[in-house]
């Protein structure tokens, strides 16, 4: 059976002398792997499928396996080749993404999420420690890791100053936060609400000071240690080189 799928290649081994294996996120089937015959050498444009790229993947679906007959690049996203510190964080959203996805599941909400978060870091503009830490949060919200934001969980009171711990449901106002609980100032609390609640379009349409962007990028590894897992070789990287 021949079908097309959109997807963005997340992971990539090579498999025999000419041959590529990728892991791709689909809109149509969540995480699937697909293999390239011909990968490493220019039949068909199969040598343009990399790491990052989103294509168009005509697929002939086998005993047990998804074998890639043609592909369309639909974009490569090379501007993240281009800087070194936009490539290991690019590379640890990758790793995210590949550890929290699953095969037969809809994913197109977060294929749509990767997909604008990899222009973001594409265009150059953005902080890419920012970008990470904005995908990270919204991933989490997407899977139902992260309660409200607005309001308090057990009072109801507005949030302005807020305080967490990564079991509880939400942001918590000073009365009614658990002993131990963590602060958020005001801005680190407008922008995860911004994150958190804005369309799929606007999440990146922000900035924040250095400040807040620690708060945010804590509180984003506080909560993806808990539901996503410890250890990641890019996230041990990125800490060593203190970017």
């Amino acid at each position: 059976m021949v079908s097309k799928v959109n997807g963005i290649v997340i992971k990539e081994f090579d498999a025999g002398e000419n041959g590529k294996r990728v892991i791709v996120l689909t809109r149509e089937h969540g995480k699937m792997s697909l293999f390239i015959r011909g990968a490493k050498t220019s039949k068909k444009g199969m040598q343009a499928v990399q790491l990052f790229s989103c294509c168009e993947f005509t697929i002939f679906e086998g005993r047990g396996f998804y074998s890639v007959t043609n592909v369309y690049v639909i974009e490569s996203f090379y501007g993240i080749r281009n800087d070194f510190k936009c490539l290991t964080y690019a590379s640890f959203i990758l790793e995210v993404t590949e550890r929290v996805s699953f095969e037969e599941l809809d994913g197109d909400r977060i294929f749509e999420l990767l997909f604008r978060t990899l222009s973001v870091l594409a265009g150059g503009k953005s902080k890419p420690r920012l970008v990470s830490a904005v995908f990270i949060l919204r991933l989490l919200k997407e899977y139902g890791f992260m309660g409200g934001v607005s309001c308090c969980p057990s009072c109801g009171a507005e949030i302005e100053e807020g305080f967490y711990t990564v079991w509880a449901d939400g942001i918590y106002c000073a009365k009614c936060a658990s002993e131990g609980a963590k602060k958020l100032d005001r801005g680190a609390v407008r922008a995860l609400r911004h994150i958190t609640e804005s369309s799929m379009k606007k999440i990146f349409a922000f900035d924040v000071s250095d400040v807040v962007l620690e708060e945010l990028w804590k509180l984003a590894m506080a909560y993806r240690k808990e539901y996503l897992g410890e250890k990641y070789n890019t996230l041990g990287y990125i800490e060593s080189m203190n970017f």
